[in-house]
């Protein structure tokens, strides 16, 4: 009796274990399931670092000083560079206004105080006479401004530096005397403008400023002694000054 009921068990189980191992595996589904925030798209960071130019990116961001649309006011001294018979100092003083951090307008006026420098005192010491020469007085010009260079510089490793360098063009007035024997003669003539400015920014409402300023004008020349009977004509003269001053910006 034991013997037939071990047999018959056997064999229900050898028959489910056989019907078991003729079931088919479940299909894999087509496609696993993905988050689509943990996807990374590897074609478009390819894209964007291989690219020529991001536009939305720029050299030097996040400007702490910035000087679009705001006035400023610059009060400035310096000394006359090539001035061949004449020195002394150059005051001037600027009103100007930036459109945006590139392009920007300003009015300009500077006023000599000049004196005859040691070659002109010794030419007339020797000769008893004076150079034939004219002496710049003042000028006054409108200029249109433009900022290619922006920057931060590293001082000692101990504070940031904010500067920008530009160049301005304008169109305006010279205002000279033509040294005459019987005393000098008053002239003015159109002048034309030609600049190169560096500014260092401190705080939000002060800059410190450099200017190298170019100025042409079509000049009469006239002989020192009033009885001589040359005739000198016109010329193009070419006044340089160095110039340093402080800029307020409201």
């Amino acid at each position: 009796m034991f013997k037939k009921s071990l047999l018959i068990f056997i064999l229900m189980t050898a028959q489910a274990f056989a019907q078991t191992a003729k079931q088919p595996a479940p299909a894999p589904s087509a496609q696993p399931e993905q988050r689509g925030s943990d996807k990374l798209d590897i074609k478009k960071l390819e894209n964007k670092y291989w690219a020529a130019k991001d536009e939305d990116f720029g050299v030097v961001q996040n400007r702490r000083y910035v000087k679009a649309e705001r006035f400023y006011l610059t009060a400035r001294a310096g000394i006359p560079v090539n001035d061949a018979f004449s020195e002394g100092t150059i005051m001037g003083a600027d009103v100007g206004y930036f459109f945006n951090e590139r392009w920007g307008v300003e009015v300009s006026y500077n006023n000599a105080n000049l004196t005859e420098n040691d070659s002109t005192e010794q030419f007339h010491t020797q000769n008893g006479a004076m150079p034939d020469h004219n002496i710049l007085k003042s000028s006054y010009f409108a200029s249109a401004i433009w900022v290619p260079f922006y920057a931060k510089m590293s001082a000692l490793d101990k504070a940031i530096i904010y500067f920008d360098m530009g160049v301005s063009v304008g169109l305006g007035n010279v205002n000279y005397e033509i040294a005459r024997s019987t005393g000098n003669e008053a002239k003015s003539s159109i002048g034309y403008k030609l600049g190169v400015f560096q500014q260092i920014f401190f705080s939000e409402h002060f800059a410190l400023r450099a200017d190298l300023i170019n100025t042409w004008a079509n000049e009469s020349q006239k002989p020192y002694t009033v009885s001589s009977p040359r005739v000198l004509g016109d010329k193009m003269v070419n006044d340089t000054s160095l110039m340093f001053g402080l800029t307020y910006w409201h």
